[in-house]
C-alpha cells in the first residue's frame, strides 16, 4: 500500500523547541510584526470569512487583551513565526467561529497548512483540560511558550499529550470490514478503530480491538500512515490486517452493525452513486484515505 498524507498531517513548521525557554526570545518573536497568529475557542476556529483570513496580525490579541503568558508559541516556516491562543469573548464585528471539521472546506485555507491548525487546536484543547495538578490537585501555569504546565504548589512539569488510536482496514479477499458505531448516524460505516493501551504494541492494539468489537482474529498487521486529529486531542494510526474469517461476533456498547463490503462497492460509494446503501466517512477521515488506496490495488 502506497504512502497515505492525510488531512491534518502536513505541518511545514519548525516548532523552536530551542526557543521555547527562552522567555526573551519568546517575547521577541511575539512582537514580530511577521508574526501570525490562530485563534480557537474550543472545537472551533475563528476566521474573518469576508476577508478570508484565518491568520492574524498580533494586533488581534492586542485588541481582545489576551493574556500573552496564554499564548502558545507554535513555530516558525519561512521566516514567519506562528502562535495560537484561545478566545472565549464576543467576537468583533467581521469574525466568526467556525467547526475545526469544516474548516477544510474553506477555500482560503491551504491543505499544507491543515497540519497547523491541528497542531494549534491540539495543544490548545490540552491546556483547557489541565488546568489543575494531576498529582495534589492545586493549579497550574503555563509555561515553556505553552509546552508545559507546572504546578504552582508542588511544582511538578506536565507535558502535552495525545490519544493513540488505531483505525484497521481488515480485508478478507476482495472483502474488508466496515462498522457503525453505537453514536455513528443511519447508514454511516467506517473501519474499526480503538484506543491502544498501557503496555501494548500497535501491532497487539490493532488485533485487540479487532476481536473485541468484531470477534474476529486478524493476521499480517502492518503500519501505514497517520494523522493527527485534533478532536480533541488524538493520533489515529491506520494499520492494515488480514481476517482469519468473515463470522462476526459484534459487541452491542461499541457496534451497532458491520458489514463485509466488496471492493466494487466501495468504488460505488466513492463515486456518489445512487445505488450505494451506506456511507463513508468524508476526506478529512484517514479511513476514507485507508479505503481509497485500498480499491486502487491490483
Amino acid at each position: 500500500m502506497k504512502n497515505l498524507y492525510p488531512y491534518f498531517s502536513q505541518n511545514p513548521l519548525d516548532r523552536l523547541d530551542q526557543v521555547r525557554a527562552d522567555k526573551k526570545e519568546f517575547d521577541r518573536l511575539l512582537d514580530d510584526s511577521n508574526s501570525l497568529f490562530l485563534i480557537f475557542d474550543g472545537a472551533n476556529i475563528i476566521v474573518d470569512e469576508v476577508n478570508k483570513k484565518y491568520l492574524f496580525s498580533q494586533n488581534i490579541f492586542e485588541n481582545y487583551g489576551v493574556n500573552k503568558e496564554e499564548i502558545v508559541l507554535l513555530g516558525s516556516f519561512e521566516g514567519i513565526t506562528y502562535f495560537a491562543f484561545t478566545l472565549k469573548d464576543e467576537l468583533k464585528k467581521g469574525l466568526s467561529k467556525i467547526p475545526l471539521r469544516e474548516s477544510v472546506n474553506l477555500d482560503f485555507i491551504n491543505e499544507d497548512k491543515f497540519g497547523i491548525l491541528a497542531q494549534g487546536a491540539s495543544v490548545l484543547n490540552w491546556h483547557n483540560s489541565h488546568k489543575f495538578c494531576s498529582s495534589c490537585g492545586s493549579s497550574t501555569s503555563l509555561t515553556k511558550a505553552g509546552w508545559r504546565r507546572d504546578c504552582d504548589v508542588c511544582k511538578t512539569e506536565h507535558f502535552p499529550r495525545v490519544d493513540s488510536v488505531v483505525i484497521m482496514l481488515v480485508t478478507f479477499g476482495e472483502y474488508c470490514l466496515l462498522g457503525r458505531g453505537v453514536n455513528f448516524k443511519e447508514g454511516r460505516y467506517s473501519c474499526l478503530a480503538g484506543f491502544v493501551e498501557s503496555g501494548e504494541s500497535l501491532e497487539e492494539a490493532a488485533k485487540r480491538e479487532l476481536f473485541e468489537e468484531a470477534g474476529i482474529e486478524g493476521y499480517d498487521v502492518e503500519y501505514v500512515a497517520s494523522q493527527p486529529w485534533p478532536f480533541p486531542s488524538t493520533l489515529m494510526i491506520g494499520m492494515r490486517m488480514k481476517a482469519k474469517s468473515q463470522e462476526l461476533n459484534l459487541d452491542p456498547h461499541e457496534i451497532a452493525d458491520a458489514i463485509w463490503v466488496h471492493k466494487d462497492e466501495i468504488k460505488d460509494v466513492l463515486s456518489n452513486k445512487k445505488t450505494s446503501t451506506f456511507t463513508i466517512p468524508d476526506k478529512i477521515a484517514i479511513a476514507r484515505n485507508l479505503l481509497e488506496v485500498w480499491i486502487e490495488e491490483k
